[in-house]
């Protein structure tokens, strides 16, 4: 199986380096370009179907680089951002980040999903989807927060962990291969309630 990851283009919270996650924010015309960009770059993709987060930035995304596909476009609330609870709408400068993406201490912050809840939620989906779609080209249309765990299912975890570090651009697409019947690279335990 094939799978295309496609983080949605830039928003004005992007290009102002606020914290999104759950926040419903569309595209600004650069993203709008960038999606466009995109679609011109995955012409000739094999694409079979689309499964995009329920957010209007990755779904819009999604809409662009599906007018020259024409294939099935699925709402799927499991590709969705992170909760990022009480840092949403807060600068990058006072997220944070590399604690709040600390797999090993899976810490839990005020309203705020997990990274393993996160971890949770995506591979099931992933997993799902090569069950009902195998050998079939799929794109995700989705997050850089969220990303992260379509990343370490398809190539493990970055050497000395740290997710932080797994960086998805705007609108640029990311080529994953894997075999129908193989787990994921990196298994992850089922969410255990604690944290």
């Amino acid at each position: 199986m094939i799978f295309y990851l496609v983080r949605h283009g830039e928003t004005d919270w992007n290009a102002r380096e606020i914290v999104q996650g759950d926040s419903d924010i569309p595209l600004n015309e650069t993203g709008l370009a960038q999606a466009a960009q995109a679609r011109d770059l995955m012409k000739e993709a094999p694409i079979d179907v689309i499964y995009s987060s329920p957010l209007v930035r990755a779904h819009r995304t999604a809409e662009i680089i599906n007018e020259y596909h024409h294939v099935p476009l699925i709402t799927e609330p499991r590709l969705r951002e992170r909760n990022y609870g009480i840092f949403e709408a807060v600068p990058y400068s006072e997220y944070p980040g590399v604690d709040c993406w600390d797999y090993d201490r899976n810490l839990r912050f005020e309203k705020m999903e997990t990274v393993r809840e996160v971890f949770e939620r995506i591979y099931r989906c992933l997993d799902d989807i090569r069950r009902e779609r195998p050998g079939q080209c799929i794109m995700l249309a989705m997050h850089g927060g969220a990303a992260r765990a379509v990343h370490v299912y398809f190539n493990g975890f970055p050497e000395g962990r740290p997710l932080k570090s797994l960086f998805t651009p705007n609108a640029q697409p990311i080529r994953f291969e894997i075999a129908d019947d193989a787990p994921a690279f990196t298994p992850i335990p089922e969410h255990s309630g604690e944290s």
